[in-house]
């Protein structure tokens, strides 16, 4: 199971760390010498130069050495980042997906693999490769998602995102508007980040720097960088239905029981979040239900006077971030400002202070055709960080929390025997899609 991947040079991994990906489905042939000839102190390793190095030897991953300085990442890395965007957009044609592997530089945990969709990106490539590497080791998937249903396994109608869930033992999805900054709420700190890098991303550099102790594995879609959005989206979705074919659940297989009790409506881990930053206001949906949210914004001066308000629906699993920049009336009064709490357990970026602040907020639930079911106003006693939790769901539909997590499909397909196989396969249909774009036009005669 896995894939091969290429060793940029002049890196050397040494035994301890080849094994590691082995155990990962990547194999890395060399000969096994000790890790020599990194940059030196505060130096970032030439991601564009292996990117190009990589699609030299047609290899879907390269692993490149470099430290994990704390400074010199989040200084330099936005710029090696930029240009190992536009390597990836010369190798588009070839391979619609570039994978550089950044293995740990400390003791690695044991924790799960952690996926992060950010909101730029428009394909869903890190999940296969997260899901790749966390069934070849048996570990859980973290999925922390900041795109909603786009991103989601458990999108329907995409046979190959329930053939993921089937493939690792637990898959994990939480809805985040900033993944990269949510790593700290994970409930163990992971072994594994598969983190995908949209173009004009910055994100990267501070999670590599901030996780010496986990193998960092960023994901480049070639044609976002080279076509652009639109033409990513439609290249992904046929990879994807090329992954996802043949992964129909047979028809031997009797269907499940149907359950004696219908699902309760709200589950004790349902919550909706809402947190003004000094940039913008963030809006979570971690329920299983079609919400709508109505902001009003104000000062501490004047908390009985309204100075905007926002309205926006969410789906289940969603998140939104709104721009203060798009209210006028709050641009005079002073933003919370951003300070790093340490607690026993680890620490976390909160917002204190500033002139901002939510004054209410009218929670809605909705049913498919957009009619509201139920609906309550409720004063946002912080101003800067309010929750509707699942006690007050549980209030506003009249349901009864429930213990777990999530619940599980009824149903799933028959997982791939090996989920990069299946990526490679479904690429190269992506790459005949691809090579149409780039041929020049045929001249008039």
């Amino acid at each position: 199971m896995g894939t091969t991947a290429v060793l940029a040079p002049p890196f050397r991994l040494d035994d301890a760390a080849r094994d590691r990906l082995y155990g990962l489905g990547i194999s890395v042939p060399g000969d096994g010498a000790p890790a020599e000839g990194e940059p030196g102190a505060g130096a970032l390793p030439d991601l564009a130069g292996a990117i190009r190095f990589g699609a030299a030897h047609d290899a879907l991953a390269v692993v490149v050495g470099g430290g994990r300085e704390a400074r010199a990442w989040p200084a330099g890395g936005a710029t090696r980042l930029a240009a190992a965007t536009e390597a990836s957009a010369e190798s588009a044609d070839a391979r619609p997906l570039t994978v550089v592997v950044l293995p740990a530089t400390a003791a690695p945990r044991h924790g799960p693999v952690a996926v992060l969709s950010p909101g730029g990106a428009v394909s869903a490539h890190e999940l296969y490769v997260g899901a790749a590497l966390a069934a070849a080791s048996g570990r859980r998937v973290e999925h922390v998602n900041g795109r909603g249903a786009a991103a989601s396994a458990a999108q329907p109608g995409i046979p190959a995102r329930a053939g993921l869930r089937a493939a690792v033992v637990q898959w994990r999805e939480r809805a985040e508007p900033r993944p990269e900054r949510s790593l700290h709420t994970l409930s163990a700190r992971p072994a594994v980040i598969v983190m995908a890098v949209p173009p004009g991303s910055a994100e990267a550099p501070a999670v590599v720097a901030a996780h010496p102790d986990a193998d960092v594995v960023l994901v480049f879609d070639a044609v976002h960088a080279r076509h652009g959005a639109e033409v990513a989206r439609q290249v992904a979705a046929l990879i994807e239905l090329a992954a996802g074919v043949g992964q129909s659940a047979p028809a031997a297989r009797p269907a499940p029981p149907a359950p004696s009790v219908a699902p309760p409506a709200v589950r004790a881990s349902d919550v909706i979040h809402l947190r003004l930053t000094d940039t913008a206001l963030e809006l979570t949906n971690r329920t299983r239900e079609r919400v709508r949210l109505r902001v009003t914004l104000g000062s501490t001066a004047a908390p009985g006077e309204p100075r905007a308000a926002f309205e926006t629906q969410l789906r289940p699993q969603e998140c939104h971030a709104e721009p203060m920049s798009a209210a006028p009336g709050m641009a005079e009064l002073t933003p919370p400002t951003a300070v790093l709490r340490h607690w026993s357990h680890g620490s976390a970026e909160v917002y204190e202070g500033g002139e901002r602040r939510i004054l209410r907020v009218e929670a809605s639930v909705l049913d498919p055709d957009d009619r509201v079911r139920a609906t309550r106003t409720y004063d946002a006693t912080n101003g800067l960080d309010f929750s509707v939790t699942a006690r007050d769901l549980e209030a506003l539909l009249g349901g009864r929390a429930e213990l777990f997590a999530e619940v599980r499909p009824r149903a799933v397909p028959d997982p791939p025997r090996d989920v990069l196989a299946a990526l490679e396969s479904a690429l190269r249909v992506g790459a005949t899609a691809l090579a149409v774009l780039d041929r020049p036009p045929k001249g008039r005669g």
